[in-house]
């Protein structure tokens, strides 16, 4: 009778092994889409990432955040047969979703976009801003381009960023008022689809930084 060896519980031949976990939160920024620029767009491998802010787009940076999630939706339809049952599952992307629950609401120039606002004036002599809640904008200029990146090794500056192309925020806002806590706004945005970008990177982009680990 033949010995089955005990290197037989581990496949054979190529293999690519996980590297250890990183912990953390990311930076979140965004930054209006008509008028953005990338960072990198493209770079060496066709990829668009990053942001680079203008006078016409600044880049808003998130304040502090807690609960931040990533995620996506999708259709997922079953192929059967009477025969043999599930024969194949298609699976069609949606849309990418991001949600958290904010604590910084100021400035108005950023809260107005996660609150699907009116323009922001200001008036620098009565020292004072505002913005109106009225109809919602659905024109491209509401759209916007989202990056988040998480360093994990601050020894090395290694990080990993992920970069949504066509971005809302989609949710009815709540803002919640409690005696001796934060103001708080549940917030959640969609990367939808873009018809600009390669098909490959047609709701987001993932880049990481990494010398040591990368060959």
């Amino acid at each position: 009778m033949a010995v089955v060896p005990t290197t037989a519980a581990t496949p054979t031949g190529t293999s690519v092994a996980m590297e250890d976990y990183i912990e953390g939160a990311p930076e979140f920024y965004w930054q209006e889409r008509d008028d953005g620029e990338y960072a990198q767009g493209p770079d060496t491998d066709g990829h668009y990432w990053g942001l680079t802010g203008t006078a016409a787009a600044p880049v808003y940076h998130l304040g502090c955040y807690e609960g931040f999630s990533f995620g996506e939706d999708l259709t997922i339809t079953d192929v059967t047969c009477d025969t043999i049952g599930v024969a194949a599952t298609l699976l069609k992307r949606n849309y990418l979703t991001v949600s958290f629950t904010l604590k910084s609401i100021f400035p108005f120039s950023a809260l107005t976009w996660i609150l699907k606002g009116g323009a922001v004036t200001q008036q620098v002599a009565e020292g004072t801003e505002g913005f109106g809640i009225g109809e919602i904008d659905n024109t491209s200029a509401a759209e916007f381009r989202s990056y988040f990146s998480l360093v994990y090794d601050t020894n090395t500056d290694d990080f990993f960023s992920v970069t949504g192309h066509r971005c809302r925020f989609v949710d009815a806002f709540t803002m919640d008022f409690a005696y001796g806590e934060p103001v708080t706004v549940g917030v959640t945005l969609r990367m939808n689809a873009d018809d600009d970008m390669p098909t490959e990177q047609r709701f987001a982009t993932f880049k990481r930084l990494d010398p040591s680990q990368i060959p």
